[in-house]
């Protein structure tokens, strides 16, 4: 919760926005055996009368969800934002809730609560298409509550693999979409890609792995070569070579060689469809499947 001034400085609030404080009749205030002069009564209507047509013409439009502020030269719209925040209907409480990886001062910059008092200047459109630029944002709403604030519920983004380029490594989501970059062990639970253009394919690969549990296991990471294939890294130190296009069927055939063989550090590649080669590390003699016949072959 953020509490809003009318001035430059904004007071930060971690606590649940305060109850409602009871309003207190004149009567209560008043003296006993006192009544309250007719010309007093005259001045309070007097001083209320501005703000309360100022906020008849413009309540409306301010708070019936109107995305757009109102236009107007900015002297009248500075008086009537006066008026408006002098009735009690200034932007004065902003509710963030919904967030989990977002900094709250992002979220809060990206509002622009420095930009308007009250909701006739505060433009609900704009406020969301920023939030929903920052990085773990997926959607943002927004909405007004009477008669001084707003709710912003945020719906973040999942991540799904970890993303290694350049040296750095990089939370990324099913879309592909850079969430934050990270130290290259953390959540060691999601996969790890690498390569130009490993991000936006990298959830293609995973729906592919998951068809072979057993495989998708052995699989350490997986490198994009060209922008067009995979080589998966084993953690028992072997790879295997994906081809550009039906990688549905190579996987069937490394499943095929890698049950066969059983655990250990070999090169597997199914690049080429009437041929599965299968090296062994260390320039030993490599092991060549075609067409479901096996032969020998050199290192």
């Amino acid at each position: 919760m953020r509490q809003v001034g009318t001035g430059a400085e904004f007071e930060r609030r971690a606590s649940p926005s305060p109850a409602p404080q009871p309003v207190l009749k004149e009567a209560h205030l008043r003296r006993p055996h006192a009544p309250r002069p007719r010309r007093g009564r005259r001045r309070a209507w007097r001083a209320r009368a501005p703000a309360l047509i100022a906020l008849g013409i413009v309540a409306p439009l301010a708070f019936a969800g109107v995305a757009r502020p109102l236009n107007s030269p900015a002297p009248a719209l500075a008086e009537i934002e006066r008026l408006i925040e002098l009735a009690g209907f200034g932007l004065t409480q902003v509710s963030v809730t919904g967030h989990r990886y977002t900094v709250d001062s992002d979220i809060f910059d990206a509002i622009g609560l420095e930009s308007a008092h009250t909701m006739l200047t505060f433009d609900t459109r704009a406020a969301q298409d920023r939030i929903e630029r920052l990085p773990w944002v997926e959607r943002a709403n927004i909405e007004r509550v009477l008669p001084d604030r707003l709710e912003v519920r945020v719906f973040e983004r999942s991540p799904s693999a970890v993303w290694r380029r350049n040296g750095r490594s990089f939370l990324i989501d099913p879309s592909g979409r850079v969430l934050a970059a990270v130290p290259p062990d953390a959540m060691p639970s999601l996969p790890r890609v690498a390569g130009e253009g490993a991000a936006a394919k990298a959830a293609d690969l995973q729906a592919l792995l998951a068809e072979h549990p057993a495989l998708m296991a052995r699989v350490q990471s997986a490198e994009r070569v060209g922008q067009r294939r995979w080589v998966l890294r084993l953690a028992d130190g072997g790879s295997v070579q994906l081809p550009a296009h039906g990688q549905a069927e190579a996987m069937a055939r490394w499943l095929r060689v890698a049950e066969a063989r059983g655990p250990g550090a070999v090169e597997i590649d199914v690049r080429v469809k009437e041929r599965t080669l299968v090296r062994a590390p260390e320039g030993s003699a490599a092991t060549v499947e075609l067409a479901g016949r096996k032969v020998a072959g050199g290192p």
